[in-house]
C-alpha cells in the first residue's frame, strides 16, 4: 500500500517495517538476508527513501543519476490513475552482469522489488556466462507478476550489446554484484563490459565481498578507466549485506559477505559550455 512507508535504514527497520515478523533470531535474519540481499539492495538504491544519500557516500553526480530513475518511477504513479497514461509507460529495465547465485533464486523472492516499487513495470535481465535460472527452470523469460517479468541471457553483455540497446539514464540501471574488477583471473574479461557500459551513461552499482575487494575493485577501475568515470556512491558498507558470513572450501581463514559494501559510478558526461569571444 502506498500510504505503508518502508524504513530502509537497516535490515531491522527494514524487516519490521515490511510486517516480516516471524523473523525473530539470529539465526533466521541470517538465512532470510542471504537470499533477499540482491532484491533489497537493488531496491534500497532506487527507492525515494534510499539509504544512501548526499552526506553518506552519494555524490552530486550520483543524486543526478538517481533523480533521473526515480523521475521515471514518479511517472509510475502518476500514471496509475490514467488507463491510457499507464498503456504507454516504459519499464524500468535493470541488468544484473555477470550474474551468479543471483540468477538461481527461486523467482518469487524478486517480488520484494515489485513490493518496493509497486507501480513501476519492472524487467530484471540477468546476463553472464553462468547466469541459470532456479533450478526446473528452462525459461528464458520468467513472468512473476503482472509488473515483473525476470530474463536470462547467457553470455557476455559486450557482446549480446546490441540485443539490448538502445539505453536510456532514465530507465535503465546496472547492477554488478561482487563482480571481482580488478581479480587477476577476471580483470580481462571485464574490460570490454565496462567500457561499454560507460558508453551508455547509466548508472552503475558493484558491491564487494569485503573492504579489501571492494577496494581493489576501484583501484582497478580507476587505473583501467579513471578519466572516463563519474563517481556516483563512493565505496561504503552496504546496509543490505547478508548477515552470514561464507568460509573458503580449502582455507578456512579466507571469508566472503555478499554484497558487503556498495559503490556505484557511469561514463563521464561533458556539458556543454559557452565560449567567450
Amino acid at each position: 500500500l502506498p500510504e505503508v512507508v518502508v524504513n530502509l535504514s537497516s535490515w531491522d527497520t527494514f524487516l519490521y517495517t515490511r510486517s516480516f515478523t516471524n523473523v525473530d533470531s539470529d539465526r533466521a535474519m541470517r538465512h532470510v538476508s542471504k537470499v533477499l540481499t540482491y532484491p533489497v539492495t537493488i531496491a534500497a538504491t532506487l527507492h525515494q527513501y534510499s539509504p544512501f544519500t548526499l552526506g553518506s557516500g552519494l555524490t552530486a553526480e550520483g543524486l543526478k543519476s538517481l533523480a533521473a530513475l526515480r523521475t521515471t518511477i514518479r511517472e509510475h504513479e502518476l500514471a496509475r490513475s490514467e488507463k491510457e497514461l499507464e498503456m504507454q509507460q516504459r519499464p524500468l529495465r535493470v541488468f544484473v552482469l555477470g550474474a551468479r547465485a543471483e540468477a538461481m533464486l527461486p523467482p518469487h523472492l524478486y517480488l520484494q522489488l515489485a513490493y518496493l516499487l509497486p507501480s513501476s513495470p519492472l524487467q530484471v535481465y540477468f546476463v553472464g556466462p553462468e547466469s541459470i535460472p532456479a533450478v526446473g527452470e528452462t525459461r528464458s523469460t520468467i513472468v512473476v507478476s503482472s509488473r515483473l517479468a525476470l530474463k536470462y541471457h547467457r553470455g557476455f553483455f559486450h557482446d549480446a550489446i546490441w540485443s539490448f540497446a538502445p539505453f536510456d539514464p532514465f530507465t535503465d540501471v546496472f547492477f554488478l554484484f561482487s563482480p571481482g574488477l580488478a581479480h587477476p583471473r577476471g580483470r580481462a574479461g571485464w574490460q570490454p563490459t565496462v567500457d561499454k557500459l560507460l558508453e551508455t551513461k547509466c548508472a552503475v552499482f558493484a558491491t564487494g565481498f569485503h573492504a579489501q575487494d571492494m577496494a581493489a575493485d576501484v583501484a582497478g577501475l580507476e587505473e583501467d578507466f579513471g578519466p572516463r568515470i563519474d563517481w556516483l556512491l563512493r565505496p561504503r558498507p552496504n546496509p543490505f549485506a547478508s548477515l552470514k558470513r561464507d568460509f573458503g572450501i580449502r582455507n578456512l581463514q579466507e571469508w566472503a559477505i555478499a554484497n558487503w559494501g556498495i559503490y556505484g559510478f557511469r561514463g563521464k558526461r561533458y556539458e556543454v559550455q559557452g565560449v567567450a569571444r
